[in-house]
């Protein structure tokens, strides 16, 4: 059975109606959802009444220790998803607002600890109830939550509001052409297999597990190896330099090199996987971004409440629009790839949101005049505003 709590953290409930984007009715939900701990469900000590999770989680909050507040919502929160699917409906609701409740002490951040001492209900002297030490020495260091430099980013995203920031990378962010698009994926497409492609090389030391590539070489050739099958590949020098010698080849534009046409931007893989040969070069999975926009694009969150989720999973909606990469011609090519590196199933080149916004992208043309017609050897592509 669940326990009643009746701590609630202060300022939690006008958050939610204000950077939660919630009715009251909504707000006044999640802040029931927060009144009962399921220790007997999730194996919480269940004979110890010491334990009240929800409890504990105001204590660190009233003590200022953030860290621990959110350390332990972390757990909760794992411990609720591994019971699996479907959740009952009461836990779900809880998932819900412990990571709403989670997002609120990132919004607070700083630690405010004024007293570092945590009495312990170990200590037979001690007059309070307090379980903080007891409950921070149950957490290793590794599983702690982390202290996130990004943070002070996301602050200021709660001041402009979501749907503000995003719009803002969005329109502030460069995608290509889908002729120069469909040109390098051909390429791609025609030398997979058979002529060496630029890939980043992997770290990755992994091998024999399907789906998870190595880098080796035979003879002279570097290869990248996958479930079994060798593709040719042109490791690259540093990470970017071909997919900037693309860019040059056929906008003009140059990017972190000699005399940078773009100052402060960042060039980003939507869908990672640059040491893959089908994603390094291929410019649906490249966009320029804001480098102050691009660390958020670097995580790979799936908390789908949180920004860097919702960030990038609104790049990839608008890729898949613009260069239709839903459309069937591209999901036989991208099965037929797959078939050559040994994939009996593979990622599918989706967004899991439903986009509701229209966004004035810009696009970078090549460097010519559309007509076929080449501008001159100075000259670089337009740069077209587009709504989509």
């Amino acid at each position: 059975m669940a326990k009643t709590s009746s701590n609630e953290i202060p300022d939690f409930k006008e958050w939610l109606k204000g950077n939660g984007n919630l009715t009251p009715d909504s707000a006044n939900n999640y802040i029931t959802y927060l009144s009962a701990s399921y220790n007997n469900v999730l194996r919480l000590n269940p004979t110890d009444n010491v334990y009240n999770y929800m409890d504990v989680i105001k204590q660190f909050y009233q003590a200022g220790d953030m860290l621990y507040a959110v350390t332990v919502i972390n757990n909760i929160i794992e411990r609720i998803s591994v019971l699996g699917t479907p959740l009952p409906k009461d836990l779900n609701n809880q998932r819900s607002a412990l990571k709403k409740l989670r997002v609120f002490l990132h919004y607070k951040r700083k630690n405010n600890v004024v007293d570092r001492t945590y009495l312990s209900k170990k200590n037979t002297n001690n007059p309070t109830s307090s379980t903080l030490d007891d409950t921070r020495d149950s957490f290793s260091k590794d599983s702690l939550d982390k202290i996130d430099g990004i943070r002070s980013l996301i602050d200021l995203i709660d001041t402009l509001g979501e749907k503000t920031f995003i719009k803002l990378v969005i329109e502030s962010s460069f995608f290509f052409d889908k002729k120069i698009v469909d040109d390098q994926r051909n390429d791609i497409f025609k030398k997979l297999g058979e002529q060496p492609i630029p890939a980043r090389k992997t770290t990755k030391t992994q091998s024999g597990i399907p789906e998870v590539g190595v880098n080796t070489k035979i003879g002279n050739l570097d290869i990248y190896q996958i479930n079994g099958c060798n593709i040719p590949v042109e490791l690259d020098g540093d990470g970017n330099e071909q997919v900037r010698k693309l860019i040059r080849s056929k906008t003009g534009y140059t990017i972190s090199e000699g005399n940078c046409i773009f100052k402060n931007y960042i060039i980003s893989h939507i869908w990672g996987k640059a040491y893959d040969p089908r994603y390094f070069t291929n410019f649906w999975n490249i966009v320029i971004v804001p480098a102050w926009a691009n660390s958020l694009l670097d995580k790979n969150s799936d908390d789908e409440d949180s920004i860097e989720y919702k960030l990038k999973e609104t790049f990839k909606k608008i890729c898949v629009k613009l260069y239709g990469l839903d459309d069937p011609q591209f999901s036989e090519e991208w099965d037929d790839m797959a078939s050559r590196m040994g994939a009996t199933s593979n990622e599918k080149i989706h967004s899991n949101i439903s986009k509701d916004s229209t966004y004035q992208i810009s696009v970078i043309h090549e460097k010519n005049d559309g007509a076929g017609l080449w501008y001159g050897s100075h000259q670089v592509g337009r740069i077209i505003l587009q709504n989509i």
